[in-house]
C-alpha cells in the first residue's frame, strides 16, 4: 500500500536575507547606548560635582523608549504614545531631582495632559480599530486621577496643570463610556479573562 503525498501550504512569508547591520541594528544601538551611559557615569565620577550623568543616562533611556523599544505584547500606536509620555514625565522628575528648582510639579502635569489629549483623541477617532488597545490609555488616565487626588488631599500643589489633568482624565472616561460603553465593557472583560 502506497501512502499518498501530502500537499503542505506554507503560510509564513519567506525569510529575506538582510545585511549584518540591518539584522543586528537594535543590538548595536543597545551597545552604543550602554557605552555612552558608562562613559557619562565614569566622566562624572572622575570630574565630580553634581551628578549630571544621571540626567544624561535618563535622557538616553527616554530616547530608547521613544525610538528603539518594541514590546512583544501590545506594540500599538497608543502603547507607544503612553510609554513615551510616561518616560518623559519620569525623566522630568529625575531632572528636577538632580538639578533642583522644584519645577517638575508644574511641568509634568502639562506633559501628562498633553499625552492624554493626543492618545485619547487617537483612541476615540479610530475606536473601531483601537478598541482592543484601551489598556495603556486606561493606565495613563488612572495616572491622571492619582495626580489630581494627590493635589486634592494636599500632597502636591493644586494649580491649573493639575486641574487640567484631572479634567482631561475625567472627560476621557466620560466620553468613552458615553460613546462606547458596551464595546469597552466587552473589551475590559476580555482583558480580565471573564
Amino acid at each position: 500500500m502506497q501512502i499518498p503525498k501530502m500537499q503542505v501550504h506554507v503560510t509564513y512569508p519567506e525569510l529575506t536575507p538582510h545585511s549584518f547591520w540591518r539584522r543586528n541594528s537594535r543590538e548595536l544601538m543597545r551597545g552604543i547606548f550602554v557605552f555612552l551611559a558608562y562613559a557619562c557615569g565614569l566622566i562624572n565620577i572622575v570630574i565630580g560635582g553634581i551628578p549630571w550623568a544621571v540626567g544624561a543616562i535618563g535622557g538616553l533611556m527616554v530616547l530608547w523608549v521613544a525610538f528603539f523599544y518594541r514590546p512583544l505584547v501590545e506594540h500599538t500606536a497608543i502603547k507607544k504614545m503612553t510609554d513615551v509620555g510616561a518616560a518623559v514625565c519620569l525623566y522630568l522628575f529625575l531632572l528636577d531631582w538632580v538639578f533642583g528648582g522644584g519645577w517638575s510639579s508644574f511641568v509634568v502635569p502639562i506633559v501628562l495632559f498633553a499625552g492624554l489629549i493626543i492618545a485619547g483623541t487617537f483612541f476615540l477617532a479610530y475606536f473601531k480599530k483601537q478598541k482592543r488597545n484601551f489598556l495603556p490609555l486606561f493606565e495613563l488616565t488612572l495616572g491622571g486621577f492619582v495626580a489630581i487626588f494627590c493635589g486634592l488631599v494636599g500632597w502636591s500643589r493644586l494649580d491649573w496643570p493639575l486641574i487640567v489633568v484631572g479634567s482631561v482624565s475625567l472627560a476621557l472616561v466620560v466620553l468613552t463610556a458615553a460613546l462606547h460603553w458596551k464595546e469597552i465593557r466587552v473589551e475590559f472583560g476580555k482583558k480580565m479573562h471573564r
